[in-house]
């Protein structure tokens, strides 16, 4: 259901071409470049095996400053909801996050 990944967030957008010429100069061998939550950043996904070696390869063209690195459940089959569904679930979401014992809640909705 879901996928162990690498995810690296970047505090800006992210030329595709010279991520990939870095990323293949630091040995990675798969990554997905996607826009970020927020407008202007961008996130990439790899696997998990290859986390430090992308983070090398975005600090090699200039992007470490401000970049974050963590490991991710990452879903196979996102599930489509509407915007009332999604909101109400993103309540629980924050409710459920704000919990002394709960480090990360992973969903696998799409808004």
């Amino acid at each position: 259901m879901y996928d162990f990944k690498g995810k690296i967030e970047i505090p800006s957008e992210v030329d595709e071409e010279e991520l990939l010429m870095a990323a293949i100069d630091n040995d990675v061998d798969d990554m997905e470049l996607v826009d970020g939550d927020d407008e202007g950043t961008s996130i990439v996904y790899t696997d998990s095996k290859e986390t430090a070696a992308m983070f090398e390869a975005v600090k090699s063209i200039g992007l470490g400053e401000g970049a974050k690195m963590s490991l991710t459940h990452v879903s196979k089959a996102p599930l489509e909801c509407n915007d009332e569904d999604f909101e109400n679930n993103m309540a629980i979401i924050d409710a459920l996050e704000e919990l002394d014992d709960v480090d990360s809640v992973e969903h696998n909705m799409s808004n």
